[in-house]
């Protein structure tokens, strides 16, 4: 079986089982697991789970270990990349950058080691681990101890504030700074500060409104308001949004000319949401005096927006950038890429997805149905 990162083996149903009857049979060892609060898995040579102690079994909401026994960490809480490969968790391209399969392998060189694992489940379930890993050898084979704490609501917590602070204090200082040039203008200039203060103070809105939809998005508590949309229109009005804020100072947006207009049914706001995400993102890593463009076609049942920018990501960062606790911007800062992917995929029925490489630069799609029965109601 081929593989990217770890070794692609797995140990057989029988071999789990032997595994896990011997470790039961150290009954004090296993009540001491089972006293602990945090997660405890027994992991075998080959990454499999032999153990799961109770805290494991509360956390699935499952009365034995029995259908756990024989899977790896990602395949255990459904992670997107888990089953790309034929082999499994820890396999895919993915999986390189994984903080639980790199602190598996780390202990299983010898030592413990501690990382942090980000997780986007099949369901766009945005999970946060700190990861515990120290080897075990037992019947000449290196066994590892695997412990998890769920740190999901502090990172989102954290990520959230840390966002919402700064670019709502950004927003708030340009008005603030506006509003102290009233007292020396002159009419005319009065008219060009006023126009600029709304500017600012419709994106303030604007960031606090898209603050307030992803915590309701994570909750699942997102209500959608389905109405027909042209396609032209809301593009052009995403632009004329964009063109005027601090991200765009120097930069072109502009609409593609083989833009399709089409018609049909949506949420409006959700998609302003999630193509406005994708522009800030696009201008943000562009560089001054550089276009980004969006546009729009037609394909089978689906439509398809497109939003593109001349610079190419980088490697390590395709591989984690739909993950909600990953940024390039700094400690706590970028959500956009991650918001996208989750009202797109949970709440709009569509998919997102990107392109990036040297010659082409980025491009990052939304395919959306044109059916509205494709359309979800609700989380």
């Amino acid at each position: 079986m081929k593989t990217f990162f770890a070794t692609p083996q797995r140990s057989t149903g029988e071999e789990i089982h032997n595994s896990n009857i011997t470790l039961n049979s150290f009954s004090d060892k296993c009540q001491m697991m089972n006293s602990i609060p945090n997660i405890v898995l027994i992991l075998n040579p080959n990454r499999q789970i032999v153990f799961a102690n109770n805290a494991m079994l509360d956390y699935l909401h499952i009365d034995n270990s029995e259908n756990l026994l024989g899977l790896r960490p990602g395949e255990l809480v459904n992670c997107m990349h888990s089953d790309e490969m034929e082999a499994g968790c820890g396999t895919s391209k993915n999986c390189i950058v994984c903080g639980a399969v790199r602190a598996i392998l780390k202990s299983q060189a010898g030592g413990a080691a501690v990382e942090e694992c980000r997780i986007l489940t099949k369901s766009n379930d945005a999970m946060d681990f700190l990861v515990h890993c120290v080897p075990m050898d037992f019947n000449d084979e290196r066994f590892v101890i695997f412990s998890l704490s769920d740190i999901s609501d502090a990172k989102r917590k954290s990520v959230l504030e840390r966002i919402f602070f700064h670019d709502i204090l950004n927003t708030a200082g340009g008005i603030k700074g506006m509003a102290e040039m009233f007292n020396d203008a002159t009419p005319e200039e009065c008219v060009e500060f006023g126009a600029i203060v709304s500017q600012l103070t419709t994106q303030l809105i604007d960031e606090i409104l898209a603050q307030r939809d992803l915590i309701s998005a994570e909750h699942g508590e997102l209500v959608l308001q389905s109405n027909n949309i042209s396609t032209s229109k809301e593009i052009l009005a995403v632009i004329q949004l964009y063109r005027k804020h601090t991200v765009a100072i120097d930069k072109t947006i502009t609409m593609k000319e083989d833009t399709l207009d089409f018609t049909f049914k949506t949420d409006e706001r959700l998609l302003s949401r999630i193509l406005g995400n994708l522009v800030k993102n696009a201008l943000e890593a562009t560089n001054n005096n550089h276009i980004v463009k969006i546009g729009g076609k037609k394909k089978f049942d689906y439509y398809v927006f497109s939003v593109h920018n001349d610079k190419c990501i980088d490697q390590q960062i395709q591989l984690q950038i739909f993950n909600r606790s990953f940024t390039t911007k700094g400690s706590g800062r970028g959500l956009g890429t991650y918001s996208a992917k989750l009202l797109t995929e949970k709440y709009l029925g569509g998919r997102v997805g990107f392109n990036s490489d040297k010659i082409n630069g980025t491009s990052f799609y939304i395919i959306l149905p044109i059916k509205p029965k494709d359309i979800q109601s609700s989380s």
